[in-house]
């Protein structure tokens, strides 16, 4: 080999690492941009799990005061089943506190 085709190659070498360099700066701005991006889908799920989990409450609310106010027997009876739950509840707490 010549010493111009060395040059050539050094040329082509040095070009190829210049693309790669570039090539690897672009993925890592990419990779910064797709981290904020995951970032923030993370903060709004978080944020509608809460929405969610109220709006479940709210729901759960309305039906048992509805069952409440219901003269159906079901919605009663559903009624008691809550209100059974909530006795329990509080008998375990109770039966802690006095551990």
């Amino acid at each position: 080999m010549g010493e111009e085709e060395h040059r050539k190659q050094i040329e082509r070498l040095s070009s190829n690492a210049e693309r790669l360099a570039s090539f690897c700066k672009s993925l890592i701005d990419k990779n910064a941009e797709m981290a904020k991006e995951i970032e923030n889908l993370n903060i709004e799920l978080n944020n509608n799990k809460k929405k969610l989990t109220e709006i479940e409450k709210k729901y759960n609310d309305l039906k048992l005061a509805q069952a409440f106010s219901s003269p159906v027997s079901d919605g009663n009876k559903e009624a008691k089943q809550k209100i059974n739950k909530i006795i329990r509840e509080i008998e375990n707490c109770i039966t802690l506190l006095k551990k």
